[in-house]
C-alpha cells in the first residue's frame, strides 16, 4: 500500500504514514456526509431548493434534477409546477448553522 500524498509504501496494517502522517488504507478516504431525510438545503437554491434537496437525498447532479423537473412541468401540462409547489410546502428547511460564537481572551473576563 502506497501513501496518497507522499508516494511512501507501507504495509497493509499500517493506519497512517510514517513519513508524513497522513490517513492511508481504509483511513484515506472519510465516509461521505450522509442526508438520511429529504429536506431543503440553505446553500444550492434556485427557487425553493426542492431540486436541490432531491439532487442529495438521491445523490446525484441538481442539474439533472432540475432538467427533469422542468420537462416534467412543460410535458405534464402544469403538473409538474403543482408538484414542485406541494413539495416545496410540505419539505422541510435544513436546521441553520450559527457560527462559532469567538473565543475569550485569555487575560480577559
Amino acid at each position: 500500500m502506497f501513501c496518497t500524498r507522499c508516494g511512501v509504501s507501507h504495509d497493509d496494517a499500517a493506519k497512517f504514514c510514517s513519513q508524513c502522517g497522513a490517513p492511508v488504507g481504509a483511513n484515506a478516504y472519510p465516509p461521505p456526509v450522509a442526508y438520511p431525510k429529504l429536506s431543503r438545503p440553505r446553500e444550492d437554491r434556485k427557487i425553493g431548493g426542492v431540486c436541490a434537496g432531491f439532487a442529495r437525498y438521491l445523490g446525484v447532479d441538481v442539474t439533472l434534477i432540475r432538467l427533469i423537473w422542468v420537462v416534467l412541468a412543460i410535458c405534464s401540462g402544469g403538473l409538474g409546477a403543482i408538484a414542485y409547489i406541494v413539495a416545496w410546502i410540505i419539505m422541510p428547511n435544513d436546521p441553520l448553522r450559527l457560527p462559532e460564537p469567538a473565543p475569550h481572551p485569555a487575560g480577559g473576563r
